[in-house]
């Protein structure tokens, strides 16, 4: 490969970037509440499968076998990642095919959970595959940029998409405006699969692994164990409360899609120039500084939600979301990077995908139990502020968040 093979596939991850933060922005938070809402979904349900994705990222250890042993693996992410984004386009349509509530929401629920397992088998390749192409020295500064490209076209997307909805919903034709969005991710998922097809891919180095290498070599490694456990509290953190703010947005504080959208133009707005801050800081000190910071943030944040009711949310959410969008835009590319970071260069991939399966397995766990929690979590009020079940989970959430930051501390001398 020569180096403008490399600098050809930086630019078009950059543009496969925002594909895919596009298809994730109207498959995943209010677009997928919304959607699994008007089929009969209750809030707990609603958020379990919005955690599906994190569940299905336990599979990454044993799919990291397959990708390790490959010279070439672009022809098999590539061919995952198709089979991934069109059948996430696939399951706004099948309630033209079946018509029974409850198979019809089973079916959905299927149909999403087979979409996310062929994107978690390949999702350890792909980030691989782009740090191939990235060196070093530039890392920083490439990610935040990937990422503000990716979130200003899914910010685009989301407004255009939540004025769509909204006029289908106030002429009462809310699943026709479903098929228009599993339309759009059709159309956005064929020009992903155009990008990824013209990247290069830099020949790898195969290697032979048993699966219990991949269970228990990452763990046995003392300085990467240090890691995991990180990235199993950060999931624990994230996830027993993540689902289901969307969620809360919908149906407790009856938000429309456009005003949810406009949110979201706010939080990415701040996260566009916020990446790219955070990029510079991770070049300058360490990647370690710049995801606690942005951590730590959002710890806070989650705690604040405590106060999110329908008197207080149209004058809290503008504020929350811009912070939201400053601390996300350190987390998403600190969480992507220090992972591989620390991981021995020769089995990056089965450290990662090791990693990764461990922390989404606690992932899934960690909804499962906030679902459980808001069965039997009491309303009361503290004075003039009523406080749910959900609020009572966004405290909880960012207290351990904040707990992990501190955890995080021990990987200073790593």
């Amino acid at each position: 490969m020569t180096a403008a093979d490399f600098s050809k596939g930086r630019n078009l991850f950059i543009a496969e970037g925002c594909c895919a933060n596009g298809i994730v922005t109207l498959t995943t938070g209010a677009f997928l509440s919304g959607y699994a809402s008007s089929l009969g979904a209750e809030d707990s349900l609603n958020g379990i499968i919005g955690s599906i994705p994190i569940l299905l990222c336990s599979l990454q250890m044993f799919s990291s076998i397959l990708l390790e042993s490959l010279r070439r693996r672009k022809g098999l992410i590539v061919g995952f990642s198709f089979v991934h984004r069109l059948l996430l386009s696939l399951m706004f349509f099948l309630p033209l095919f079946i018509t029974q509530p409850v198979i019809r929401l089973t079916a959905v629920v299927i149909l999403y959970g087979i979409a996310h397992f062929f994107g978690a088998s390949i999702g350890t390749g792909t980030g691989n595959w782009i740090l191939q192409l990235v060196p070093q020295n530039i890392r920083g500064d490439y990610l935040g940029k990937k990422d503000s490209f990716a979130f200003a076209f899914s910010t685009v997307l989301s407004l255009i998409m939540g004025r769509v909805m909204d006029w289908f919903r106030n002429n009462s034709m809310e699943q026709t405006g479903f098929l228009v969005v599993g339309a759009t991710v059709l159309l956005i998922a064929c020009t992903d699969f155009w990008c990824l097809l013209s990247i290069k891919e830099p020949e790898s180095t195969p290697h032979k692994q048993k699966l219990k290498d991949v269970l228990l070599a990452p763990i046995a490694d003392i300085k990467y164990r240090k890691v995991m456990i990180t990235y199993v509290f950060w999931n624990l953190a994230l996830q027993i409360a993540g689902p289901f703010f969307s969620v809360y947005m919908v149906t407790g504080l009856k938000m429309d899609y456009t005003y949810i959208t406009f949110l979201g133009l706010i939080s990415s707005t701040v996260r566009i120039l916020a990446a790219w801050l955070w990029g510079k800081l991770a070049d300058a000190t360490s990647w370690l500084l710049a995801g606690r910071l942005s951590m730590g943030l959002l710890g806070f944040i989650h705690i604040s939600w405590l106060f999110m009711t329908p008197d207080t949310c149209y004058t809290l959410q503008p504020v929350l979301q811009a912070l939201s969008g400053a601390a996300w835009g350190g987390i998403a590319i600190s969480v992507f990077n220090l992972q591989y970071h620390y991981a021995p260069e020769d089995k990056r991939v089965l450290y990662v995908s090791a990693n990764s399966s461990y922390a989404g397995l606690c992932g899934f766990l960690s909804t499962l139990l906030g679902a459980s929690l808001l069965t039997i979590l009491p309303s009361f009020q503290i004075g003039n502020l009523p406080v749910s079940g959900m609020q009572i989970l966004f405290l909880l959430s960012g207290s351990l968040i904040l707990g992990c930051v501190l955890y995080m501390g021990k990987l200073k001398k790593y």
